[in-house]
């Protein structure tokens, strides 16, 4: 009996045991851990970023606010965070399901931005870096994506001349222009990726862009820096691990063609008899649009994770047309994106590949200028139904023949591909440690076709039946790099480091030849050979090819004391092939140092009025050098004769022969242009509503290129390109948003962006070199010497320079003398010529709101520019009874009836203030949750209307489609492109 007992308790010892063990071996056992992540108001938070802590194993919440996360151990620690919100860190535990509900962070210290070659917290800049991410992007139809920019931050000038052209694209400009010679352009990283076209891009990969707007910020890209840096980050797959998650995010717009300039009509043409009477009615302006302009965007993505890593793929076809006849673009664009990691973690590849097909067909905006100045009582047609050629003035055209039937256009294809691999050496809560090597290749070709058939009037005026051309251009860019990248974390005390190498060779070729003179239209260029001007040796052909090599290694330190005081120092060491052979290689140092108070003892009770506040003071040194390559060197060319677009020859023992001659003297000094600036500015967060920063900046650009008057000797050429020049760049910079309304059933976010800032010339001669000033865009016509523009030691970028009006006298312009006297314009001397206007603003404004309400949302952009004149053009060409065009503005005959004389004077009689402050954006948006269901998640359906309306005292075009970014800002052009209030309806689906 107790045998029995004994084996009976034994035997469930053992079952006990075993049970015991079989609980503890699952307890072990990875987890698969899901659960959702929302905010306070219990409103989801898509795109969470949800990690173990110490490891790399992550994901991000779906558009549910969803996660699933594999590997997990009982005993890891979650990592829960997004920007605004408190990071939080919650132990598993061994739990299956997780929900977690993030608390606002006012501070928003904890936001990771993006920062040249890695990421920090907010917490950890110490410089002037914005970034803007998706959710704040402005929505709508857009030729550019830097176009969801528009006003979003201070000093970030987003300049489109031809909103409703869609081959044309955004200037982009950052604090000013500063340099005279070379480009003032912001270098764009793609995915780290420097120099890639963002037309590269469907707008609705893009998930933030960062402006690099201070030198400490930008040094680490050295003699690309000076003009800023934006940094585009991409989309990364996402989802619930073995699910796809796919989405539908297009939009439908159409553009409505504003109003034109208010010319002569046939009738009142007539009557002015300013030309001959041809008998008909003809609106030349208007025949040149469109009956229906439009832009369609489809957009598809697939994203999804897997245990190990995450996938992404997007498809994207966009057509649409210009407001002119012939003006049209259709792009055909994917990308594909890939992480894997191995070995635990310690291995992690990364792949990604964007290709786009375009086909573009280009207009002529200059036949918008012959439409205005042409004679409105000529027909559009002969009476056997072909175009009507006009006779004069000399190289007339039918402006709508030219737009109907010359055929250009071209095709490109844009690549961007890069592999990675990493290695993450050291994984832990205090320490991190990897490396990585990565290859990239950015790819742009271009060909393009051009005919002009022998009925058109170029063919008319020169003589031959027709004329075809065909360019081809590429432009690829190789790219190796090694980063590394450590981190240390001892309390009180955090560093983070970083050390890389960089080599990049870019590469352009170009092949052209153009053929006149054919006996069929309907070839068109695909038989250039056939024309007769190859036998008469006056056909054109071409071909070109440069490569440049940049190298760089660089680094960077970040500290960080008790979250109270933060430093940021770096430097890189760079060198270029475009550069001569005594001045390769250049350094470029930055240091920032920022002192967080709020977290001071004296601040510590106040947190609910103080969440931040932080000086911070930078300074850096940064580098230009985008200018074409063998600047350095001798080199020698063929002279091209402009009139027959062939090049020179000359009979030498019977055979015609190229000539060649010196075209660039060598310069073993060339280098870079330098910009060293200094940034003061503090940035804070007050009542848990109120967010912005104010700063100051200095930008000092030196060294800065320009061709001077080589002495001769020791010079063979005429001219040499040397590095003398001094600007001096200065302004403040205000950025606030508040909450004006939250958590109230209507919630309200309101902001302004504010920048104030001037360029002067400082220097422009040395001992050996030497110019008085330089002189911008000339001035139309045949012979012409004059320039609008001229920029003297000690004067502003951007001056008109010409005669100053002085009122009128009996039909005549009066101008005043250099002493001061009224003279007619008549007898106008040079030395009468003096600066009388500015069209670079000195402020600019942007005044953003959200609204919200239920699933309603409201989101309004008011954007302005102050400060600035604008040369009016037209009126300049077409605004007085004297001018030499055909048609003239009405007022020639209205207001400006008592003046004759004047017209084509460059005086300021023609300058006008450019201030405006206009309604850029405003979308209303609903948000559609559907009752459970099992394909679809979510909806939200908006409509955006663009350029609503412009209030401005300006009586030319549309003020803010002027040209006011470069060194020529602020010239209304005769060729405008027409503007337009922009409509259009979005679509965004969330499937299951």
């Amino acid at each position: 009996m107790n045998v029995k007992r004994t084996k009976l308790c034994l035997c469930r010892f053992l079952l006990l045991m075993a049970g015991l063990l079989f609980a503890v071996a699952s307890f072990a056992q990875d987890l698969t851990v899901k659960g959702k992540v929302t905010d306070t108001t219990g409103e989801t938070v898509i795109g969470a970023n949800v990690t173990v802590k110490g490891t790399t194993n992550g994901i991000i919440t779906d558009i549910d606010g969803n996660y699933t996360l594999l590997g997990v151990k009982p005993s890891s620690v979650l990592v829960f965070s997004f920007i605004g919100y408190k990071t939080q860190e919650i132990p598993c535990s061994g739990r299956q399901e997780i929900n977690v509900v993030l608390s606002e962070d006012a501070q928003a210290l904890d936001e990771v931005v993006v920062v040249g070659y890695g990421s920090l917290s907010k917490k950890e800049l110490s410089s002037s870096i914005v970034q803007v991410d998706r959710s704040k992007f402005l929505q709508g139809s857009m030729n550019n994506p830097m176009e969801m920019l528009t006003g979003k931050v201070a000093g970030l000038t987003v300049n489109n001349t031809a909103a409703a052209n869609p081959n044309a694209s955004s200037s982009l400009q950052i604090r000013g222009a500063t340099s005279i010679s070379a480009s003032n352009d912001p270098l764009v990283v793609i995915d780290g990726v420097a120099g890639g076209d963002i037309r590269n891009l469907a707008a609705q990969d893009i998930e933030s862009m960062t402006v690099l707007k201070d030198a400490a910020s930008a040094a680490i890209y050295g003699t690309r820096g000076t003009n800023g840096v934006i940094l585009i980050t991409t989309r990364k797959g996402a989802g619930e691990a073995g699910r796809a998650q796919v989405t539908y995010d297009s939009w439908f717009g159409v553009n409505l063609a504003k109003s034109g300039p208010d010319i002569l009509s046939a009738d009142e043409f007539r009557r002015s008899r300013r030309a001959t009477d041809y008998g008909y009615s003809t609106d030349w302006y208007d025949l040149l649009l469109r009956d229906f302009s439009y832009d369609n965007n489809q957009y598809l993505s697939i994203d999804g994770s897997t245990k190990n890593g995450y996938y992404g793929a997007s498809f994207n076809y966009k057509k649409a047309t210009g407001l002119d006849l012939n003006s049209s673009r259709e792009e055909f664009g994917g990308r594909f994106v890939l992480n894997q990691r191995m070995m635990d973690g310690i291995v992690e590849l990364n792949g990604s590949l964007n290709a786009r097909r375009v086909n573009e067909v280009w207009g002529n905006d200059g036949m918008f200028d012959t439409a205005l100045s042409m004679n409105p009582t000529m027909p559009l047609y002969n009476e056997d139904g072909t175009y009507f050629q006009p006779t004069s003035p000399t190289g007339a055209r039918n402006p709508v023949q030219e737009l109907k039937e010359i055929d250009n256009n071209g095709q490109r294809v844009y690549l961007l591909g890069t592999a990675e691999v990493k290695v993450n050496l050291i994984r832990s809560e205090k320490q991190m440690l990897n490396t990585s090597l990565s290859y990239s290749l950015h790819y742009n070709d271009l060909k393009q076709h051009y005919y002009t058939p022998s009925t058109a009037g170029e063919s008319y005026w020169n003589g031959y039946n027709g004329r075809a051309e065909v360019t081809y251009q590429k432009w690829y860019t190789s790219r190796l790099e090694w980063l590394g990248n450590y981190s240390l974390d001892l309390g009180d005390h955090n560093f983070k480091a970083m050390v890389g190498y960089n080599y990049e060779q870019t590469t352009w070729e170009r092949l052209q030849a153009g053929n006149s003179d054919f006996n069929f239209d309907d070839i068109l260029w695909n038989n250039l050979g056939s024309g007769s001007y190859l036998a008469k040796g006056k056909a054109s052909m071409g071909t070109g090819k440069s490569l440049a090599k940049l190298i760089g290694v660089f680094g960077r330190i970040n500290y960080n004391w008790k979250n109270l005081l933060i430093a940021s120092a770096s430097i890189r060491y760079e060198g270029s092939t475009k550069f001569g052979a005594d001045h390769k290689w250049g350094a470029f140092p930055s240091l920032s140092l920022a002192w967080e108070m709020a977290n001071m003892g004296f601040l510590k009770d106040h947190q609910n009025i103080v969440q931040s506040l932080k000086p911070r003071v930078s300074y850096g040194v940064t580098g230009r050098s985008d200018f074409d390559c063998y600047q350095s060197l001798a080199t020698y060319g063929s002279h091209k004769n402009a009139q027959l677009n062939v090049t020179d020859t000359y009979l030498m023992d019977g055979a015609w022969v190229t000539g060649y001659a010196p075209s660039v003297n060598a310069n073993s000094k060339l280098g870079w242009e330098k910009s060293v600036s200094m940034n003061i500015g503090v940035d804070f967060a007050l009542w848990n509503r109120l967010r912005g920063s104010v700063e100051w900046f200095d930008r000092q650009s030196r060294d800065l290129l320009y061709n001077y008057t080589a002495p001769q000797p020791p010079y063979i050429y005429s001219t040499i390109l040397v590095n003398v020049g001094t600007t001096v760049n200065r302004g403040i910079e205000v950025s606030l948003e508040g909450d004006a309304f939250k958590g109230t059933p209507v919630e309200w976010t309101t902001g302004i962006n504010y920048s104030y800032g001037t360029t002067k010339l400082d220097k422009l001669s040395n001992s050996l070199y030497k110019a008085s000033y330089v002189e911008l865009y000339q001035k139309p016509g045949v012979g012409t010497s004059e320039y609008f523009f001229r920029v003297e030691e000690g004067s502003k970028i951007g001056q008109f320079y010409g005669y100053e009006y002085a009122g009128v006298e009996n039909g005549d312009m009066m101008i005043y003398t250099d002493e001061g006297e009224k003279v007619p314009v008549s007898k106008a001397d040079v030395k009468y010529k003096r600066h009388i206007g500015n069209g670079t603003p000195t402020s600019y404004l942007s005044w953003s709101n959200t609204l919200r309400y239920k699933n309603f949302d409201l989101s309004l952009m008011f954007n302005g520019a102050f400060g600035f004149e604008i040369f009016n053009m037209r009126r300049y060409g077409m605004g007085l009874k004297g001018c030499g065009t055909d048609n003239v503005l009405r007022d020639a005959y209205g207001k400006d009836a008592d003046i004759t004389t004047g017209g084509g004077v460059i005086s300021s009689f023609f300058l006008e203030k450019g201030d405006y402050f206009k309604l850029d954006n405003l979308t209303l948006g609903y948000t559609i949750t559907p009752k459970e269901n099992k394909f679809i998640k979510g909806m939200r359906v908006y409509l955006t209307a663009k350029n609503l309306f412009t209030l401005t005292g300006y009586s030319g075009n549309d003020p803010s489609a002027v040209a006011i970014n470069g060194l020529t800002p602020g010239v209304d052009t005769n060729s405008a492109y027409p503007s337009a209030t922009q409509l259009s309806v979005g679509l965004n689906i969330r499937f299951k």
